[in-house]
């Protein structure tokens, strides 16, 4: 039967406008996400002082430092890119990952192009470095690899190889001087209780190291730099003091404290008279080989950042020249900074490190655009009624929840984190004070928009497997909430209480519409099945059932109200489009995506937008079906996209990690 109901507007929050779609143009406005936990995963261009290089998934992305959009992106492995390096002269960048494909790829960090691929390890590549000269690539293998290979960066091949020690390596060094006419490099490793010193003759081919002797200390050992004569061997630990040792001898020297965390990261500065050491408690502190600090000096930091940190990379700007240089930090807790080398530059205390942007650290799993005046306080939109900010909800499978303002860069403006035994969230649905999300232990939270306060808890909504869904009505007096068990239900939003449970799912519901009347919902589930409820009567008013493979998501276009039609994607890589009382779909369109689809979302212009574990976003004609624009977006499945008000812009996350903010202009 037909569904008598009052004029609606779109999912967007507008009629669409008149015409059909000619066109749309689809442009990265900004790509805000790294792999903070790689160490060394982050470096300054040695000749651009704009730009950076930083690791984000399976890819390098390389941009403007501090600057909006003009990011580009190095293709080449299919998995979690595990060390970085990039050579002295920054004409060249080698990556390393894990994974059965285990290739060292090197990179023309010029224009991007892949220059070789270096397909010798196994299982995965635990740390890169170029010799002073470019002329040589060492990579290290994990300990399931146990391999060492020195590469030429000139044609690709192997110089020489052999068994790598310490098996378990985290770091790796050049020491600055070669020797016999150019064709005798030095080299360390550092790693579990092992410090090697390493030698290779390039001219004969020939390779092997070391083992440093230590005495009775047991370190573990997580970086390494050599002195600028090439005598001395730093080495930091994990209990955070720094080792010495002689080259000529492979000798310890002596050790000093210098942080409280792990000593992950050394960084020169004035040509190696001194080093910052960056530690695992997020200090930064110094030193000095002429004067080792004592414990008492250890406590005295440079700068304090918030989460371990795990690169650092001076920048090479008229600062640098005038004696007063700045560096580029990433933190572990997904922070990029810039800070002054110095805290006092003759005698005036420098400005305090910026922020330079924040990010989640583990996969997005959803994104959400806020209503139009949802409040998020003094530093939302709508605090800032004639600018273009959007405010937009992300969760992290960690747990971690965050609000941004999208200008176009994402800035956040409220994060949290829900400390549970299931900690990754399901679904959110966001209102105008509050956003709700459903966790795979049953519960239902509700946190401040502003603040990220936990503001109620509704347990057990779903206690077996979890809560996949929620929707709220327009009138905000009840929402639903869909689970892994197959049910929904609906509950009282003012008291929290159970109102009706529809039972006829057999599998994880994976998407609920509140329909604009408030009297029906629209559930979506991995049964293959579409349900639309009779709230009053409590009765199912229709099925359509997908014919291939399960569904991951549904959206449905409200825009006329005597004929609302819907899309489903999932399992079966298509788009199937349904008018909501038929049984048969208007229209499939096979292949959509090269690979499952995982997530989709219609726009106030008649736009859908679908997301795939293909890596791809692509944008549909919502009328016709048409493939109007496609962008190869993530290095990781596409977890979620999601619309603002106007339908302009788009945003997408992956699990990669990354939030991607996209542009889209709708041509009619």
């Amino acid at each position: 039967r037909a569904l008598a109901m009052p004029p609606a507007a779109s999912q967007g929050g507008a009629l669409p406008p008149p015409g059909p779609v000619k066109g749309v143009t689809m442009n990265l406005a900004h790509s805000s996400g790294l792999s903070a936990k790689v160490v060394g995963g982050m470096a300054a261009d040695p000749n651009d002082p704009d730009r950076i290089f930083y690791v984000a998934g399976s890819t390098v992305v390389y941009g403007h430092l501090g600057k909006t959009g003009g990011q580009s992106f190095l293709r080449g492995h299919d998995d979690d890119v595990t060390c970085m390096a990039v050579s002295h002269s920054g004409k060249l960048i080698a990556t390393g990952q894990t994974g059965v494909n285990a290739d060292v790829v090197l990179w023309d960090a010029v224009n991007g192009k892949e220059l070789f691929r270096l397909s010798e390890h196994d299982e995965g590549v635990a740390c890169l470095a170029f010799s002073p000269d470019d002329r040589l690539l060492v990579s290290c293998g994990i300990h399931a690899d146990g391999k060492i290979f020195a590469w030429d960066t000139e044609t690709g091949c192997i110089v020489a190889n052999g068994a790598l020690s310490p098996r378990e390596t985290n770091a790796i060094a050049f020491a600055p001087k070669i020797q016999r006419n150019g064709t005798y490099y030095t080299f360390g490793t550092a790693g579990k209780e092992e410090v090697v010193i390493w030698g290779c003759d390039a001219g004969r081919g020939l390779i092997g190291g070391q083992k440093c002797g230590t005495g009775n200390t047991k370190r573990y050992f997580t970086s390494c730099i050599f002195s600028p004569d090439s005598q001395e061997l730093y080495a930091g630990s994990k209990s955070g003091d720094i080792s010495t040792f002689n080259v000529q001898g492979c000798v310890l020297r002596s050790w000093a404290p210098c942080c409280k965390g792990a000593a992950q990261v050394f960084m020169p500065v004035d040509g190696g008279r001194y080093y910052l050491v960056g530690g695992g408690d997020g200090s930064v502190g110094v030193f000095n080989p002429h004067k080792p600090p004592t414990v008492l000096d250890a406590l005295d930091y440079v700068w304090e950042f918030e989460g371990g940190v795990t690169s650092m990379s001076a920048v090479n700007d008229d600062g640098a020249r005038s004696g007063n240089p700045k560096m580029v930090v990433c933190t572990a807790a997904g922070r990029k900074y810039v800070a002054y080398v110095k805290r006092r530059k003759a005698g005036i205390a420098n400005p305090t490190p910026v922020l330079l942007e924040e990010s989640h650290v583990d996969a997005v799993s959803l994104v959400q655009f806020a209503p139009p005046d949802a409040d998020f306080g003094d530093q939302g939109p709508k605090a800032h009624a004639n600018s273009c900010m959007q405010a937009v909800v992300s969760c992290g499978s960690d747990g971690a929840l965050k609000a941004w303002n999208l200008n176009p860069r994402p800035v956040c403006t409220m994060r949290t984190k829900v400390k549970s035994t299931a900690m990754a969230p399901m679904c959110v649905c966001v209102c105008d004070q509050m956003f709700m999300t459903g966790w795979a232990d049953g519960h239902v939270r509700a946190h401040d928009n502003v603040t990220g306060e936990l503001l109620w808890t509704l347990p057990d909504a779903h206690a077996q497997g979890g809560v996949t869904s929620i929707a709220v009505a327009r009138g905000a007096h009840f929402f639903c909430t869909g689970g892994a068990e197959g049910m929904v239900r609906v509950w009282d939003m003012r008291k929290r209480q159970l109102v009706s449970t529809f039972k006829e799912h057999r599998n994880r519901v994976v998407g609920l519409t509140v329909l604009s009347d408030d009297l029906h919902v629209v559930s979506a589930s991995r049964d293959r099945s579409i349900i639309t409820w009779d709230l009053v009567r409590e009765c199912r008013v229709h099925q359509q059932t997908q014919h291939v493979g399960g569904i991951n998501a549904c959206v449905i276009n409200q825009a006329n109200p005597d004929a609302m039609q819907m899309v489903s994607v999932g399992q079966d890589r298509s788009l199937s489009f349904w008018d909501l009382m038929d049984r048969d779909p208007l229209q499939i369109v096979k292949g959509a995506h090269s690979q499952e689809c995982t997530c989709a979302a219609l726009s106030s212009q008649g736009v859908l937008a679908t997301g795939s574990k293909d890596q791809t976003v692509k944008l549909w004609d919502f009328d016709s079906g048409r493939l109007l624009a496609a962008q190869h977006a993530h290095c990781g499945s596409v977890s979620s996209v999601t619309f603002s008000a106007d339908g302009r812009t788009l945003v997408s996350g992956g699990e990669d990690g990354i939030v991607m903010v996209w542009d889209v202009a709708v041509d009619r």
